[in-house]
């Protein structure tokens, strides 16, 4: 049975395994099965309702596991777009943020996934900087707002540090000092937060 015909998070994350590392994952590693099952759900619901923002720590399996459903949804309406966040960085160097709107941002009548949103993706052009994750975050929100489009998120950084400000982890990027509260709210309302707990899956 192919990827494509898999019905249950163990196939689910067999498959992934074989396909992306060459070895299966046990359905019993509880810090694969409860993302992967919570994101299933998530792409179950029809059009309209929310995406979702994946974080972990790096080679944690989010990228992995967003294409896999990537693969698994490619011929239904939760099939989406997907675009790495350093793309995007290297566009806003070459093309205005309106030409890269029209690609990615409103302009674009389907779901999409940004992917590893937080690293270094602030672009200089013309003496100025430029953050096209923001402003096509921004973009995709009105999206969602009018028309029910999603929109994904994977991220190795945290949305936001609650605990004690005078703790040395409170001086860490999180996504609402990378990109600012307005933008941070605005992914909270279009996404479901789902967190990898694991350590790197590569060997």
């Amino acid at each position: 049975m192919g990827l494509e015909n898999a019905t249950t998070v163990g196939e689910i994350v067999t498959h992934v395994g074989i396909l992306l590392y060459g070895e299966a994952f046990s359905i019993e590693e509880e810090t694969l099965k409860t993302p992967y099952k919570k994101t299933f759900e998530n792409f179950k619901k029809k059009k309209g309702k929310k995406g979702v923002l994946v974080i972990g720590q790096v080679g944690s399996g989010k990228s992995a596991m967003m294409k896999v459903y990537q693969r698994m949804f490619k011929d239904t309406e939760r099939r989406f777009k997907l675009v790495k966040a350093y793309e995007l960085k290297d566009m806003s160097e070459e093309m205005t943020t309106g030409q890269i709107k029209e690609i990615y941002g409103s302009d674009l009548k389907c779901d999409l996934y940004i992917d590893d949103i937080g690293i270094n993706q602030d672009a200089k052009r013309y003496g100025n900087t430029v953050n096209i994750i923001s402003e096509i975050i921004v973009d995709r929100y009105e999206l969602f707002i009018n028309a029910g489009y999603r929109t994904h998120f994977s991220s190795n950084v945290i949305a936001e540090y609650k605990g004690d400000i005078n703790d040395p982890k409170s001086k860490m990027p999180t996504l609402r000092s990378l990109y600012g509260g307005r933008v941070l709210d605005r992914i909270k309302e279009m996404c479901d937060i789902i967190v990898f707990k694991g350590t790197s899956l590569r060997k």
